[in-house]
């Protein structure tokens, strides 16, 4: 199984779901040897649940995923916490359409939710929980509380980052912190246009068709992360396109 733990089903949170955009991406999966993407749309973005209408209407979802014309897509929420961390939760569809829901009752109080409100929101053990772009706002990775530390599994290798800060800088960064927590590192193309994907791999040496197996195995450390020689072009090319496609619109 090859998977994209963290993709976007949007050009940007303020503009409509594009359900062209959504198969192209899927499409561009296949031909980069990918069988599987993670739905991690922004909490906060305007009509969260359009994709998972889209999908519904057209799409089978079966254990914990819906099949995309050969492609799972896993479900799952990115969320921006007041500690300026965003943090990847994946789970079963219906567990994170409730969760977001929560999540947008607590925007109501505060714009950013704070890191120990959000996980005091989630009551579900079955959720895999990804530390995205951990350095993206923090020269130093600030202090979490050991709870909250012990519910995380994974910190991500971001394309985005690794284009921003050098890529063998920012990977000895992840690996040194992974190293510290002592916790798996995933690979996240964090792609909100389909050139970017397949930028990073995560390839499992099982097939998975649940979240708890999803969880199992990055916990066992059973798979490998494939940084793209070709990551930088595909993320600056997808920047450049990204903000003349907001420019028209």
């Amino acid at each position: 199984m090859v998977i994209d733990f963290h993709i976007h089903g949007k050009l940007s949170s303020k503009i409509n779901f594009d359900e062209e955009e959504f198969l192209r991406k899927v499409n561009e999966a296949k031909q980069e040897g990918l069988d599987t993407l993670v739905l991690t749309e922004h909490s906060h973005a305007d009509n969260f649940t359009e994709a998972y209408s889209f999908l519904d209407n057209n799409f089978k979802y079966v254990h914990d995923y819906y099949n995309v014309n050969g492609v799972k897509i896993f479900t799952g929420v990115e969320v921006t916490t007041d500690e300026k961390l965003d943090i990847l939760f994946v789970g079963e569809r219906d567990r994170i359409l409730e969760f977001n829901k929560k999540i947008l009752n607590e925007r109501e109080k505060q714009e950013f939710i704070k890191i120990d409100d959000l996980f005091n929101l989630l009551s579900d053990e079955s959720f895999l929980v990804i530390l995205a772009h951990p350095y993206r706002k923090h020269e130093e990775f600030p202090n979490i509380n050991k709870d909250i530390l012990d519910r995380i599994d994974a910190i991500e290798f971001n394309a985005k980052d690794l284009y921003n800060s050098g890529i063998e800088e920012m990977k000895y960064e992840v690996i040194k912190l992974s190293k510290v927590l002592n916790k798996s590192i995933t690979g996240g193309s964090d792609s909100h246009y389909y050139l970017q994907i397949g930028s990073i791999k995560n390839k499992f040496n099982i097939d998975c068709n649940t979240v708890k197996e999803l969880r199992e195995q990055i916990r066992l450390n059973n798979y490998i992360v494939e940084i793209s020689n070709d990551l930088s072009i595909r993320v600056r090319a997808s920047k450049i396109i990204k903000k003349l496609i907001k420019g028209s619109k």
